[in-house]
Formats: structure tokens, C-alpha cells, sequence
């Protein structure tokens, strides 16, 4: 599903650093906006010519607030990182569309398994799925994975959300193939690397094990005019390519082609 989209003037109500390099910022937007796990925000930083796309980390409805993470790889996540409470920015929010929360309730409700599957900084729109699915009153289990123990983030926010199974310098794609030998799960939802993504999507594939991803790419626009984040799909529909930020970023495991 999708909201409607606004160029909005954010306020920045915090900012800490989580990781080296790596901050979470918290924005308070104007009243009215209701984000949905696996929507994204792009973010003028007011000196750059194009905005900066961040999944929406968290979404806390008495205060407003949406919570970004950001990693420092660039000038103009630079400028974002550095960012201080008080601070504003333009932004459109919210994009693209979501994580099918219907349908997880639903295999909740009926006793099947969700699982989260993330890495990196692409645990972002997982926390914000996990914890909409912790208000719902039900648990997950999360597979997340870092690339060294500095780089670990927020596994107490997953841990309030059920068990979590944590990587940090291998695959946590190997982790979910172990966990998959006592059954697998009826649903997967992931987002991170493009070579954790693809890995995911042969085990899904092979195990036919159904799943959604959230994709990222480099964007332009992030409306779909620019076509500057397309990404290869298939063509069972006659499109070979989805724009990340129109068609997705959420897509189906068997739909997009990492």
C-alpha cells in the first residue's frame, strides 16, 4: 500500500550515534503523516543537488516522529549524519510502498512463521516491520548480520520483538539454513546486501518458501521519472526493470532479479 507522498519540513527532535560512522536521527514531521513499514523518505540536505533516500526506521504515533539510520559514505550522508536537534530538512515522505502488514497478521493469526532477515544498515525497515508486528501482540524471529562487532546495532530492539539470531563477520544467510533444518517459516521478509538478498532468494526459491525484500538503490528523483534506480525483474508482465523507488522498494522474492 501506499500514502500519499508530501515535500514536508522535518525538524530534527534527536540524533545519536549508534556505530561508527553510523547515526539515527529522529525527525518530527507535520501532523497527518502515516508511514508504513518498508516506506522511505528523501531527504534534501539543502547543499547537494539530489536528495538522499533513508527506510523508515521506526514510526511513533503520539510524538510524530519517524526514526531514520544513516551511514556515513558520502557528502551528502555526511551532512545528513551530522544533523542536531533543532535542525530541519525538507523531505518527501512518505514513498514508495510497504510490507504486505495484512498479510503477515494473517499468517500470524493462523500459527505460521515470520521471519525477518537483515544486514547492516538494511535492518531499518525491519525494525519498523518488527515492531508494528510487536504492537500487534505477536512474535518474530529475526536473523540479522554485521560485518565485524563494531558494526552491531540495535539487537536489544529486535530482542523485544522475539528471538534473534545474531552473525556478525559470516553469512547470516548460513545461520537461517541451519534454523531452516527444524522447519521453515511461511513467510521472509529482508532487506541488506545485494549478495545477502540473492543468497536469500535461491534458499526461498528452492525451498519454496515465499518472501518479500526490500531493494535498495542509488536514486534521483525517487518519484519513478528519472528511472535513475531501476532494477532487472522478471518479464512475466512484459517489463524486464522496476523502478526501486515507483514499483517498490518492497518487491516480491521472486520478482526482482539481484
Amino acid at each position: 500500500m501506499r500514502g500519499r507522498a508530501e515535500d514536508l519540513l522535518a525538524a530534527v527532535k534527536s540524533s545519536r550515534t549508534l556505530a561508527p560512522g553510523v547515526t539515527e536521527i529522529e525527525l518530527e514531521l507535520p501532523g497527518g503523516v502515516e508511514p508504513r513499514p518498508g516506506q522511505f523518505l528523501h531527504i534534501s540536505t539543502g547543499e547537494t543537488f539530489l536528495r538522499r533516500p533513508f527506510s523508515i526506521a521506526g514510526f511513533d504515533r503520539s510524538a510524530g516522529t519517524v526514526r531514520i539510520i544513516v551511514r556515513d559514505v558520502g557528502r551528502g550522508s555526511r551532512i545528513i549524519s551530522g544533523l542536531r536537534a533543532g535542525d530541519r530538512v525538507r523531505a518527501l515522505a512518505p514513498l514508495g510502498n510497504s510490507f504486505p502488514m495484512d498479510e503477515i497478521t494473517g499468517l500470524l493469526e493462523a500459527g505460521s512463521g515470520v521471519w525477518l532477515v537483515g544486514g547492516g544498515i538494511g535492518i531499518a525497515p525491519l525494525l519498523f516491520a518488527a515492531s508494528e508486528i510487536r504492537e500487534k501482540a505477536f512474535r518474530v524471529d529475526s536473523f540479522i548480520g554485521f560485518r565485524d562487532n563494531r558494526s552491531v546495532i540495535k539487537v536489544e530492539e529486535f530482542e523485544a520483538c522475539g528471538n534473534v539470531s545474531l552473525s556478525v563477520g559470516g553469512l547470516v544467510t548460513d545461520a537461517l539454513a541451519r534454523a531452516m533444518e527444524g522447519g521453515v517459516p511461511g513467510l521472509i521478509l529482508a532487506c541488506g546486501p545485494t549478495p545477502m538478498l540473492r543468497a536469500l532468494r535461491e534458499i526461498c526459491l528452492d525451498r519454496g518458501i515465499s518472501g518479500y525484500v526490500s531493494a535498495e538503490e542509488r536514486m534521483g528523483c525517487g518519484i519513478g521519472a528519472c528511472l535513475a534506480c531501476a532494477c532487472r525483474a522478471s518479464d512475466r508482465d512484459g517489463r524486464a526493470y522496476r523502478r526501486v523507488c515507483r514499483d517498490g522498494p518492497v518487491f516480491g522474492i521472486s520478482e526482482v532479479i539481484l
